[in-house]
């Protein structure tokens, strides 16, 4: 989301990257969300009051146009101002959570929230993000400019906020200009180029992605993997995309080539965000036919993360 460029049946079983999708309003202790193998290590369902904004021991609600003395327009030329109005990000009747942009008098105004705690991968262990989400329908002449993410940036982004792409950062979700195709990316090392191929990074290709419908996304970081020998090794350990419980990008530390570099990538504690951007770098500017309000909007089921046992 800084780069320049840039739902399985609840009864089915989590396996090989593959995802567990409830098919309704659930919580912690529901079948839905028991992953085998896994235990939870953090799990939002919005139950708060509608009209609310999100819990502020789980989250941080950015506001304005940069981090503290961090790069102006969130380091890519974005539009928006963050705010926390409900205008902008509330829980919804549905107990949902909808990030909405809003134009008003020239200026657009959307929202940001990062979670308080980081989350990573024991040693030879396995770390599973998820979250359902659905995006706005309008179509994808309205939405120029428009940009849903899904994402995650390394801990030592926070405080440093001039430090990437060596921070590192997981795009489990982008999806720009009202396309019906999400992308998904890692960004890693020094820039430009670099073992992550930076300001690009190294992602897939892309997948149809229908607006309208809830979807499933998840990234499972897998550090288990064992070579040819049998032994763990950061070579044949993964970081695998899925897409309603189908693996859609797989990453590998060969792939990368550098040892540090995959460590710092696939190692380290993240933080996960969710946001509406305004412009940017990759998606470029909005323009006049540009529409805000819900038609543009990202609603959010639930986020989660659960670590292997």
């Amino acid at each position: 989301m800084i780069s320049p460029l840039i739902l399985l049946p609840s009864a089915a079983l989590w396996a090989s990257g593959m995802s567990i999708q409830p098919e309704a309003r659930s919580n912690l202790n529901d079948v839905a969300f028991i992953k085998p193998g896994f235990l939870p290590t953090f799990l939002d369902t919005f139950e708060g009051p509608s009209g609310s904004l999100v819990s502020r021991s789980d989250w941080i609600v950015h506001l304005g146009t940069s981090y503290p003395g961090g790069p102006a327009q969130w380091g890519n030329n974005e539009f928006q101002s963050y705010t926390d109005s409900a205008d902008n990000i509330r829980i919804t009747n549905d107990k949902t959570l909808t990030i909405i942009p809003r134009l008003k008098y020239g200026s657009w105004t959307s929202a940001r929230i990062e979670t308080q705690k980081g989350f990573a991968a024991a040693p030879r262990g396995k770390l599973l993000i998820e979250a359902r989400i659905k995006l706005g329908t309008a179509p994808a002449h309205q939405q120029q400019g428009i940009w849903n993410a899904f994402w995650a940036i390394g801990k030592d982004f926070r405080g440093n906020y001039w430090n990437w792409p060596a921070a590192t950062e997981w795009d489990i979700l982008e999806v720009i200009n009202g396309q019906s195709t999400m992308f998904t990316t890692a960004h890693c090392g020094a820039r430009p180029g670099g073992p992550c191929n930076e300001d690009n990074g190294i992602g897939g290709p892309g997948a149809p992605f229908s607006r309208g419908d809830f979807h499933t996304v998840s990234l499972l970081v897998d550090r288990g993997v064992n070579n040819a020998a049998g032994q763990v090794d950061w070579k044949t350990e993964s970081m695998t995309w899925c897409l309603d419980g189908k693996d859609i990008f797989v990453l590998t530390g060969a792939r990368v080539g550098d040892k540090a570099a995959w460590e710092k990538l696939a190692y380290d504690e993240h933080f996960l965000l969710l946001n509406i951007a305004i412009g940017g770098n990759w998606p470029g500017a909005p323009n006049s036919q540009t529409v805000d309000g819900p038609a543009v909007a990202m609603e959010v089921d639930y986020v989660g993360v659960w670590n292997s046992v």
